[in-house]
């Protein structure tokens, strides 16, 4: 996985926690024998060329935190128009989506390990993105620790960088005070709308961790922004 240091400094405090579960091996086979098909790999200095990884053409989605990646290939799979990249850090993760992308025979489903902060910083260029989805995210709900979620100032402002004129930021959570503290983050931001509805909405599914989260009685909550390049009000 990438590095987050730049002169011995963090260059900011990951928003996930490491090591989280270990690889069965199953998954270690996965990884091994069909990471070249469905991983992107990429070093320092090297910008990537997405279109390149892909077989075919079509709008691009990013997923970033994708877990067991249901969501990722099932999306890939309902839109086989469209280019499907996945970016998370943990590795058991990343052996189930590409287990479940080759059971399904599909093309159009890439997947990267590392903070996805810093690949979009560094490693990719360009506005290759007509939505950015992000579904439960490490809310860090402890007092001081919100400066670690990932929705914060900086990370909107590489979004615009990363999305296309009306791209769409998709985020999914059950944490209420997570869902505050997004909806407060686009308060007066120009180039940025709340919008009821979206095409991402509708072909979303239930994760497992989302079930549990129901089942346990917290409320999941769905936002949507809409990126507007020159700011005008496209709301309506």
């Amino acid at each position: 996985m990438s590095n987050l240091k730049q002169n011995g400094q963090l260059r900011w405090i990951p928003s996930y926690l490491r090591n989280r579960g270990q690889l069965t091996r199953a998954q270690k086979r996965v990884l091994r024998e069909s990471w070249e098909e469905y991983g992107i790999r990429f070093r320092h200095g090297e910008v990537i060329d997405l279109d390149a990884e892909f077989e075919g053409g079509g709008p691009m989605v990013l997923e970033i935190g994708f877990g067991m990646g249901d969501h990722l290939v099932n999306l890939a799979q309902i839109k086989p128009d469209h280019r499907v990249l996945g970016i998370e850090v943990h590795r058991p993760g990343l052996a189930a989506a590409i287990g479940k992308a080759q059971d399904r025979q599909l093309t159009n489903v890439r997947v990267m390990r590392g903070d996805a902060r810093l690949i979009l910083s560094d490693f990719i260029v360009g506005r290759p993105f007509s939505a950015v989805i992000v579904q439960f995210p490490d809310p860090w709900p402890r007092p001081g620790d919100s400066h670690r979620r990932l929705i914060q100032d900086d990370f909107l402002s590489l979004l615009e960088r990363r999305l296309i004129d009306r791209g769409e930021l998709v985020v999914v959570t059950d944490v209420q005070e997570y869902a505050d503290h997004c909806q407060k983050g686009f308060w007066g931001k120009q180039k940025w709308d709340s919008i009821p509805d979206s095409p991402w909405l509708d072909s979303r599914i239930e994760t497992g961790y989302e079930v549990k989260a129901r089942e346990a009685g917290r409320s999941v909550t769905e936002l949507v922004f809409r990126y507007k390049e020159n700011g005008e009000n496209i709301s309506a």
